[in-house]
């Protein structure tokens, strides 16, 4: 990966935002994260198929596979890998020291006072506190937590 290009989107070049679950509304983090997609858990369904002798193929196809032969997987992730899709804001889980954040891809809302970020996700606006003057994508003004 590019250090230059990274977390940056592609096909708008604008900055990937980077947000702590900690600034946001804790009913819009459960929703986030009930909502997305488990990569971690479709992947680790995946694996346990093909241990069992699965022989390749999609998630949907690996889970019918497992259904067919009554086979139960049993999943437990501390630090699950989310995508998904809300308000029009693409987005991601990510995990830093056991913290949970969020990259957000693409949104309707960008802002120009994100701070710059550090080596861990370079070229990201932060989020938390909009003070700063990097050009990013930005949550919807509503998904943070009220303040005091």
């Amino acid at each position: 990966m590019n250090p230059t290009t990274a977390n940056i989107n592609p096909e708008t070049g604008v900055a990937y935002g980077y947000v702590s679950a900690n600034v946001l509304d804790p009913g819009i983090v459960c929703e986030l994260m009930d909502s997305g997609t488990d990569l971690s858990y479709q992947d680790a369904a995946q694996e346990y198929a093909m241990y069992q002798g699965f022989s390749g193929g999609s998630f949907s196809e690996a889970e019918q596979w497992l259904e067919q032969r009554c086979l139960e997987f049993q999943y437990e992730q501390y630090e699950p890998h989310i995508e998904g899709e809300a308000e029009g804001v693409k987005y991601s889980t990510s995990w830093l020291g056991g913290a949970l954040n969020f990259f957000i891809f693409k949104s309707p809302f960008m802002t120009g006072a994100a701070r710059r970020a550090s080596p861990c996700v370079p070229n990201c606006g932060i989020l938390d506190v909009l003070d700063g003057e990097v050009t990013s994508y930005n949550v919807p003004p509503d998904w943070r937590a009220e303040s005091g």
